[in-house]
């Protein structure tokens, strides 16, 4: 059985932190309330899956703990709290995610119940009693290798689907964390440590593209002609001969390139070299689809879109989620969309978890969603059965109570 997700309540006013950790243990978590966090040592914080942190603390503010997260091995996600505005806590949040920190929400004081148990919800990954262990990035290396000489590597497969009649349009192949030996790994930090061996994270990120195109071949075979998306990090563009290396595993499966979108971030490429921009637009003159991922998470970089040659970007899921409450975000959410159309490009919506978040982007020119109110990563199988149930139903690719627009 997987265990309970074991929550930390980082906050001075005792009332709150009380009220807060009661509420979570009725919900079925462990929590456990601090007023403190000068009380509590690094392998302290990193018993806990998630801090839910309070920015305004005397002594030492929640800005000062992201100091000490940053060097916990396996560090707690975080929920930022606090009575004063959205800036201040969007801020914490950019300073989190830039120390490699997980950041499951911002809450502004007063806040719900249904609040906290929604961020929580969405950022819990049940882990096996044993799961929880500091791998070093050594052991983490000598698995991922072990698991690509072996083409044992896990990978799973995110639907996306047309915004508005929620058809299968594709899917995005995604690590699942499991490794050999070591059970699972969070594929963040999979990916961390393969990055510091070139030859090793192109190898991964060719494995990876392997399976896609395997799992592509199988679902164009099964009638849905769409393409699969794959991620591609900035270290493999910088490798030898790699469009070459890339074309391989498409013409081994009798695919053409257009099968294939690879998925790039922002940072990667607005801090990239000319060489790396002439990759790209050889990949282009290929026939790949380029899609800038987490788009809106630096909003400055939106003014170099027009000079890349990218095909589709996809909205950052952090900023749909922030939509939701944020009058700011929302703004910058539907700026996005729409230059992103007035650009000719694809608009995808990533981290489509509620019905809102489907009537927002459905009211946006946002071609494509993708997020667990559509379906969580699936194995291939698991996925084809699923494409086979909605063709024979005849009904778009999604739950029951989602409604298509006709």
């Amino acid at each position: 059985m997987p265990r309970a997700q074991a929550v930390l309540v980082l906050d001075d006013e005792p009332e709150l932190r009380e009220d807060l950790a009661e509420l979570l243990v009725g919900a079925g978590f462990s929590a456990e309330g601090r007023g403190d966090a000068r009380s509590l040592t690094d392998a302290e914080f990193g018993a806990f899956d998630v801090v839910i942190l309070d920015l305004a603390m005397p002594g030492t503010d929640g800005l000062s703990v992201l100091g000490r997260l940053a060097h916990v091995p396996q560090a707690p996600r975080i929920i930022f709290i606090s009575g004063h505005g959205e800036d201040v806590l969007q801020t914490a949040a950019a300073v989190a995610r830039r120390e490699h920190l997980q950041v499951a929400g911002v809450l502004r004081k007063p806040f719900t119940a249904e609040d906290v148990l929604r961020l929580l919800g969405q950022s819990w990954v049940p882990l096996d009693s044993d799961a929880s262990i500091a791998w070093s990035d050594a052991d983490i290396r000598s698995a991922l290798a072990e698991a690509i000489d072996e083409r044992a590597l896990s990978v799973a497969f995110q639907p996306k689907v047309t915004a508005k009649g929620l058809i299968f349009a594709g899917a995005e192949a995604l690590l699942t964390g499991d490794l050999p030996r070591l059970g699972y790994v969070s594929p963040e930090i999979i990916v961390r440590a393969a990055t510091r061996e070139p030859e090793l994270i192109g190898a991964m990120s060719l494995e990876v593209l392997r399976c896609s195109a395997a799992a592509c071949r199988a679902w164009i075979d099964a009638g849905w002609d769409v393409p699969v998306s794959v991620n591609l990090p900035f270290e493999v563009l910088c490798l030898p001969d790699i469009s070459e290396r890339l074309l391989s595993p498409i013409h081994e499966e009798g695919l053409m390139p257009r099968h294939v979108i690879f998925e790039l971030t922002e940072d990667a490429i607005y801090d990239s070299s000319s060489d790396v921009l002439a990759i790209l637009a050889r990949l282009r003159l290929a026939g790949f689809g380029l899609s800038l991922d987490d788009v809106g998470r630096r909003q400055s970089g939106l003014l170099q879109l027009a000079n890349l040659p990218i095909t589709e970007v996809k909205i950052d899921l952090q900023l749909l989620a922030q939509a939701r409450t944020w009058s700011k975000s929302r703004s910058v959410f539907v700026s996005v969309a729409e230059l992103g159309h007035r650009l000719g490009l694809t608009v995808v919506a990533e981290g489509v978890e509620t019905r809102d978040d489907l009537v927002l982007v459905r009211s946006l020119p946002v071609d494509y969603v993708q997020g667990y109110l559509v379906s969580r990563k699936q194995h291939l199988p698991d996925l084809l059965a699923m494409l086979a149930a909605s063709s024979s139903r005849g009904a778009p690719f999604a739950p029951d109570h989602v409604v298509p627009i006709s």
